[in-house]
């Protein structure tokens, strides 16, 4: 993955620069781009993950799969909340970063509000609301090399209330911050299952910490590497990104990465050669031949040995930039020069063809082959929290089991077997794999129980 790591600083270099070349005319699209997450889609998508676009798919592989989460956390139902955080469990990785407000149900709250550094030594290059963060959890891998990371009008979070994982604090906010309630308070927080087969979880209070134009900042480039070196991890094999309720496209496919032709004059471009037609080379054969480049670039300890030699009057960043900017452009001199030595043939284009929804598929494959696990999880769910009320499990254990003092004990012999059993669906899940009789056993099941409860409450039993 070396090479992952020198394309995408080599990425944060180039856009950097012609950054101050922007013109007048181009300044909204590049605020679009220092916004944007082109990136670190680009460190998770170059270590095999293919892009998903639908949240059924990627809840439904759990231990293939890799979900991150940013921007307006309220576009998102509750309900896939819970699917998501089951999905965790089920050995999922999942990054949600935010700094809006938001209760993420069982797991922990977002709390919104500007954070300022009191303390001018905490300020980034003097602004109030660029904290520089040091309080790290050093041991810890998502840290490793990290001497500080700088955030932009962040939240905080609360401490975790899921016990069923291992929590640990990554990073916190300095004691002099304001408001007075974020003080110390998580900044980062990484969730590992207990279990062997459970997923891990990273939670952010700062969305801006994984954009475009916050990865140059501090050490927030290591930070996001070993990121998602993390989710990456246990060879997982697709990705779901979401942004603000909307899942996004592939990073090569974004309009900020894409290449816009110049404008052409008025007066007509004369006919090309009709015997010679050298096709437009796709993405991925420019890539490779760039990765051809920056191998041998690499191997040949050519930067080291430059570094070691530069001119003492010149500042050694700017110096870096500046050859890392010069091998660059000889490296898409060098692409374009081979391009035109060896062009390829393009693939002909696919003719139509009649497209399922993807509803349509993911219901007929479920039915098929009896997946009915995860649909009786969410109703067992479903009806707990309609009979207490809560959507806590702890409320679901003390007002639903059999023990005494228990609202459950005034049913029938079978209603209590009946809800016993839908109340472990609800806590501990269910295999996937479900008979159809079965299912609809505990379907017939849920709705006496629920109809039971809307004739005469199963809470109030107690108190009549």
């Amino acid at each position: 993955m070396r090479f992952v790591h020198l394309l995408f600083i080599l990425a944060m270099i180039t856009a950097d620069a012609f950054a101050s070349q922007q013109t007048d005319a181009s300044a909204a699209e590049n605020e679009q781009w220092h916004l944007g997450y082109e990136l670190f889609q680009m460190l998770l998508e170059e270590r095999g993950l293919t892009v998903e676009r639908s949240w059924d798919d990627a809840l439904s592989s759990p231990a293939t799969s890799v979900v991150v989460v940013c921007g307006d956390l309220q576009q998102i139902p509750s309900r896939d909340w819970l699917r998501a955080r089951r999905f965790v469990d089920q050995g999922g990785a999942m990054l949600v970063a935010s700094e809006g407000g938001f209760d993420f149900p069982g797991v922990c709250s977002f709390y919104q509000g500007t954070v300022v550094a009191a303390d001018s030594r905490d300020r980034y290059q003097t602004f109030a609301d660029c904290i520089r963060i040091r309080n790290l959890k050093t041991d810890d891998a998502l840290v490793k090399g990290v001497g500080e990371l700088v955030v932009n009008r962040t939240g905080w979070l609360s401490a975790p209330m899921d016990d069923s994982m291992d929590w640990q604090v990554i990073v916190s906010l300095p004691p002099t911050t304001l408001p007075r309630a974020s003080r110390n308070q998580p900044l980062i927080l990484a969730g590992r299952g207990v279990e062997p087969l459970a997923g891990v979880m990273v939670l952010a209070a700062d969305e801006s910490l994984f954009t475009n134009g916050m990865l140059w900042h501090g050490d927030n480039a290591v930070f996001a590497i070993q990121v998602s070196e993390l989710l990456c991890s246990k060879k997982r094999r697709s990705l779901l990104f979401i942004r603000n309720g909307v899942p996004l496209r592939g990073y090569r496919e974004s309009s900020a990465m894409q290449n816009e032709e110049p404008e052409q004059e008025d007066r007509p471009l004369p006919p090309p050669p009709t015997n010679i037609q050298p096709p437009e080379p796709d993405f991925d054969a420019k890539l490779k031949l760039a990765n051809a480049v920056i191998n041998e670039v690499q191997e040949s300890n050519l930067i080291n040995e430059v570094l070691r030699d530069r001119p003492r009057q010149a500042r050694p960043l700017a110096y870096l930039k500046t050859v890392l900017m010069i091998l660059l452009a000889l490296a898409t001199l060098f692409v374009l020069w081979r391009l035109t030595q060896s062009p390829q043939k393009l693939p002909s284009e696919p003719g139509n063809r009649f497209m399922q929804s993807v509803f349509g598929v993911m219901t007929s494959r479920q039915i098929a082959n009896s997946e009915f696990g995860t649909a009786i999880v969410v109703l067992a769910r479903d009806l707990c929290s309609e009979l207490t009320s809560s959507q806590i499990e702890t409320d679901w254990i003390r007002c639903l089991s059999e023990r005494p003092g228990s609202p459950a004990r005034n049913l029938n012999m079978a209603q209590r077997r009946e809800l016993t059993e839908i109340l472990g669906l609800a806590l501990r899940g269910a295999t996937i794999h479900i008979p159809r009789r079965r299912f609809q056993s505990l379907g017939r099941s849920i709705k006496e129980l629920r109809d039971v409860h809307r004739a005469t409450p199963i809470i109030d039993l107690v108190k009549t």
